[in-house]
């Protein structure tokens, strides 16, 4: 049985910055309150008084995919969750460079790279959701609908 694509809307103007997805990603994989291993990032946009959530946004034949030399990189091609093999990753950053989203990054710390991975395995909705109470992050109704609204 196939499993459904979870696409996440980011709508960047509803974005407080209190980064409960963060939070609630690190702990929930993590175990641990830690934002440097959270699955989602949020940015800072001073400039333009602006907090940015970057998550993953399953991109049909996704560059970070297509760049990684080790191959440490895969796609789902049932749900579109790009799965990393941890041991093959050198922490090049390729696909971090190449990811249109920023929704990619390596943390040099703990050697490990980081992409969201929509909480498979999990039950319920991806924990990240069911925390932004901004609706910075919200489920998309339609596969195919814009994710990005600025």
């Amino acid at each position: 049985m196939k499993k459904r694509q979870i696409d996440i809307k980011v709508n960047i103007q509803a974005c407080s910055g209190c980064r409960l997805c963060e939070i609630s990603c690190s702990l929930s994989h993590e175990k641990v309150v830690n934002l440097a291993k959270s699955r989602v990032r949020v940015s800072d946009d001073y400039d333009h008084s602006l907090f940015i959530p970057h998550i993953c946004q399953l991109c049909p034949n996704p560059p970070c995919v297509i760049t990684c030399p080790t191959g440490a990189l895969s796609q789902n091609p049932d749900t579109g969750v790009i799965w990393v093999n941890q041991e093959a990753c050198t922490g090049c950053g390729r696909c971090a460079e190449d990811c249109p989203y920023g929704a990619i990054w390596y943390n040099k710390e703990f050697k490990q790279l980081f992409v969201c991975d929509r909480c498979e395995g999990q039950p319920g909705q991806p924990q990240c959701i069911q925390f932004c109470y901004a609706n910075a992050l919200q489920l998309v109704s339609a596969v195919g609908e814009a994710a990005i609204l600025a």
